[in-house]
């Protein structure tokens, strides 16, 4: 934090602590002989995956999952020795180039199943096999087994060291699409053990589906958005500690008489004498231009809205009713005081889910971790 007054004041407050924290509930919540798969895909949905990947201990943390192999390969560079896995799908080149980096690949079709076969004839291939249970996007569908069942049978130097699905709804606990997919999965799980193809490990939960507490004894699970303190349920509660606190300052302060315009296209008026702030942050950083006359602030524990339309690089706020000044800080997303704006709520100003908010906070906004 020493460098913090060389930059705009603008960055994302990035609590380790707090990440740490959120790794062990979910392991305490875990039933005996699961172990956690950490998701830090998409740089840990914003938050820093490198960063985070060293307070991923193998105590706790049995694999970090990425969704591109770049993003496995950046982690390798940083010298993260845990087990990796790729969750997105494989050309052929960038199989061999996984394993000669030691990334377990998740294959998610026939297609890289004929590929990760045609390389296990000559080298020892080591694969998380995906079966489609009811998602609809990636994974191997029950008409699609016999030939899987095949290209295994032929490739004698490869191995499946677990066997997943992916839910569609989990967030939802009166959604019985759920327990359907979990049904459909045991159902594929029973057609490839007949055929003699069979894995000690499996995975299916995710966020949701673990705080629903939907884990079977010994099964893995694959979590992301808890472990950044998001909601992963659509009713109820099992948010842990936010990871993530996104703030800037108040760079400009106007006095404005009633009727005046502010911002691109006048769509915001002043309906009286007002106090505008102007904000050094804008939708290149992520702050979504949905939020124009629609989102709110935090300036000294009290929220303020946002008025006129969010440019590019400022926001303009109203703070008539604060008492706020030159250089106060101001928060987008976290608390200050009593008072807390998270992920949802921005979610739900702008017609998105929370993971999007935190993923679209760009690389012009710098990460201090503490």
């Amino acid at each position: 934090m020493s460098t913090v007054r060389d930059l705009r004041p603008t960055w994302a407050e990035i609590d380790l602590g707090a990440f740490t924290r959120n790794v062990d509930a979910v392991m305490r919540r875990l039933p005996q002989g699961s172990k956690l798969i950490a998701v830090l895909k998409a740089d840990a949905y914003g938050h820093g995956a490198v960063e985070l990947a060293r307070r991923c201990s193998p105590d706790r943390v049995a694999m970090i999952a990425t969704a591109l192999l770049e993003e496995a390969l950046e982690l390798r560079a940083a010298r993260i020795a845990l087990p990796l896995l790729v969750l997105g799908p494989l050309t052929e080149a960038q199989i061999s180039n996984a394993l000669d980096h030691d990334v377990t690949i998740g294959v998610v079709g026939p297609e890289e199943l004929e590929s990760v076969c045609r390389i296990a004839r000559k080298r020892d291939v080591v694969i998380h096999l995906k079966l489609d249970s009811g998602m609809g996007r990636m994974g191997i569908v029950e008409t699609e087994l016999p030939r899987a069942i095949e290209l295994i049978h032929a490739a004698p130097r490869l191995r499946i060291e677990a066997i997943y699905t992916h839910f569609a709804n989990a967030g939802d606990p009166d959604d019985p699409y759920t327990a359907q997919q979990t049904q459909t999965f045991d159902r594929l799980l029973k057609m490839l053990r007949s055929a003699g193809i069979e894995s000690a490990k499996h995975h299916l939960a995710n966020s949701a589906a673990t705080m629903r507490g939907l884990v079977s004894a010994g099964d893995f699970v694959r979590i992301g958005l808890s472990l950044y303190g998001g909601e992963p349920l659509d009713r109820g509660s099992s948010r842990l500690e936010p990871v993530m606190r996104w703030r800037t300052e108040i760079a400009r302060l106007k006095d404005l008489p009633s009727g005046s315009a502010v911002g691109y296209g006048m769509t915001f008026h002043t309906s009286r004498p007002s106090r505008i702030a102007t904000l050094p942050v804008g939708y290149a950083d992520g702050y979504s231009r949905l939020h124009s006359n629609n989102g709110e602030v935090l300036v000294r524990g009290k929220r303020a809205p946002v008025v006129g339309r969010v440019s590019m690089d400022l926001v303009t706020i109203d703070v008539t009713d604060l008492d706020a000044r030159f250089g106060d800080e101001v928060v987008l997303l976290g608390s200050q005081g009593k008072e807390r704006i998270t992920p949802e709520e921005l979610a739900t100003r702008t017609n998105t889910i929370s993971h999007e908010v935190f993923c679209r906070v760009s690389r012009r906004v710098p990460r201090l971790y503490r």
